[in-house]
């Protein structure tokens, strides 16, 4: 078995040497935690970004039903508006061979009309 004898290096190397490897270790450390900050930063904003265009969308959607529903309501507002007309009521009556109710009581007319004498 042979031994070798290395020549003792000086500590201001062995400590200057270790500063070195620990400065390295520091700034390896401080880069992943950079970079790990910035990805998940940038997953954060894809998120968010995700969120909004979603919800953007969303609004489109019930922009376009809500003008679908008013368009519907001022059709049928017309509609209304044309079958409440006094002369088609008359014309659709006489066609119908209706006649006019004179002198009609309503049952509703006295406020006593379920009350027992």
């Amino acid at each position: 078995m042979t031994v070798t004898k290395h020549a003792a290096m000086p500590i201001g190397r062995q400590v200057a040497k270790e500063l070195n490897h620990n400065s390295v270790s520091t700034v390896f450390l401080i880069n992943t935690i950079v970079l790990l900050t910035v990805g998940l930063l940038a997953v954060y904003y894809v998120i968010q970004a995700n969120i909004i265009a979603a919800g953007s969308y969303k609004i489109d959607v019930l922009n376009q039903k809500l003008q679908s529903l008013n368009e519907t309501h001022s059709y049928l507002a017309a509609q209304e508006l044309s079958m409440e007309d006094p002369t088609r009521v008359l014309n659709f009556a006489l066609s119908k061979n209706m006649v006019e109710a004179k002198d009609a009581v309503y049952l509703f007319e006295n406020g006593e009309v379920a009350l027992r004498p």
